[in-house]
């Protein structure tokens, strides 16, 4: 199906993003934009299982599909079917990956959007380059020049809503610490070990912030993340909520903070749709393509070095310097600068 600029959609629309929490998040934009133009859609979302919850929470959304992270040929012929039974003719794959692309010629739509990308060009109708000429550009931007295709303009991109988190069902634990202020939320990890900033460092700056009896509350689910919340959770006024914690729990735990400090993950990108101040420590990846979607009361904290940003695969620094030099008292002074 080929349509024309300006035609309403009244057919159901399907959008492909799998994973990760922040590659969702900074889907949430073009959404809106497409909800904008076409309000009467019923829109679909594709996550892998693990990340259902944050579909969920997106705004416009009305239906999330899930599918396994391995996927076999009867899991494809399953979703085929499923797509096939909502009469769903336009995919939009945000993420355009192996996985995805896939999915997106398994769906049988007429119309199949995706981006140009070798071995992976042949389960799309529709293509639009990997990226924008305007490189280096924000993946929120770069997502949404998917909908140019459709004939939605993407000249002025909203900001990411403000979700209201403290209206979601909660755990004891964290509904009894929604009201202690002024407290910091800190995620101490990262994705991989190129964005993480160190145990030393996240432990001298949770030691200032104990002395000052400020509450600290800790987030964070690999298993080192949760060996030094153990470790760090032993100090006066630090709570540790490592470990398993739900989209809806996190976002209202860092939506009831002073402050949330963290590298470039998908946690901070889920404390984009809060108002609570940010402040993002960045390393091999540039804050211009991946940085919060948002620019009021966000610090970004990193280091002007020639080798950034870099693939992440190996660093010239065996001791990941653009991450570990960035100064703790640098860190603790914006954090304190957010704190009343």
């Amino acid at each position: 199906m080929s349509r024309v600029h300006g035609e309403p959609f009244d057919d159901d629309v399907l959008f492909i993003r799998l994973r990760l929490l922040g590659d969702i998040v900074f889907t949430i934009p073009a959404i809106e934009l497409f909800k904008r133009r076409f309000p009467r859609t019923r829109l679909h979302y594709v996550v892998e299982e693990r990340f259902a919850e944050m579909a969920g929470i997106i705004p416009g959304i009305d239906h999330v599909i899930t599918v396994p992270v391995r996927r076999g040929l009867k899991d494809i012929l399953a979703f085929r079917g499923k797509i096939k039974e909502l009469g769903i003719n336009t995919v939009i794959d945000f993420h355009s990956g192996p996985g995805s692309a896939v999915l997106t010629l398994a769906s049988g739509a007429a119309q199949r959007i995706g981006y140009r990308t070798p071995n992976r060009n042949w389960a799309y109708n529709r293509l639009v380059s990997r990226r924008s000429a305007d490189y280096p550009a924000h993946s929120v931007f770069n997502q949404a020049r998917l909908l140019e295709k459709i004939g939605i303009g993407i000249d002025v991109l909203p900001p990411l809503p403000v979700i209201d988190a403290r209206s979601f069902p909660l755990s004891a634990p964290v509904a009894a610490v929604l009201d202690i202020q002024p407290s910091v939320v800190i995620h101490l990890g990262a994705g991989n070990r190129f964005r993480d900033w160190g145990m030393e460092n996240f432990s001298a700056l949770i030691q200032r912030l104990s002395a000052r009896r400020i509450p600290v509350f800790m987030i964070g689910g690999s298993r080192e993340e949760v060996a030094r919340a153990a470790i760090f959770g032993k100090l006066a006024h630090v709570h540790d909520f490592s470990g398993p914690l739900s989209s809806r729990e996190m976002l209202a735990l860092i939506a009831g903070a002073a402050v949330y400090v963290g590298a470039d993950s998908g946690p901070l990108h889920m404390a984009s749709l809060t108002a609570t101040p940010l402040v993002a420590l960045y390393g091999p990846n540039l804050a211009e393509i991946s940085g919060p979607w948002r620019r009021e009361q966000v610090e970004i904290i990193q280091l002007e070095m020639a080798c950034r940003p870099c693939s992440q695969r190996k660093c010239k620094y065996d001791t990941i310097h653009c991450m570990r030099q960035i100064n703790v008292e640098r860190v603790y002074e914006a954090v304190s600068k957010f704190i009343k």
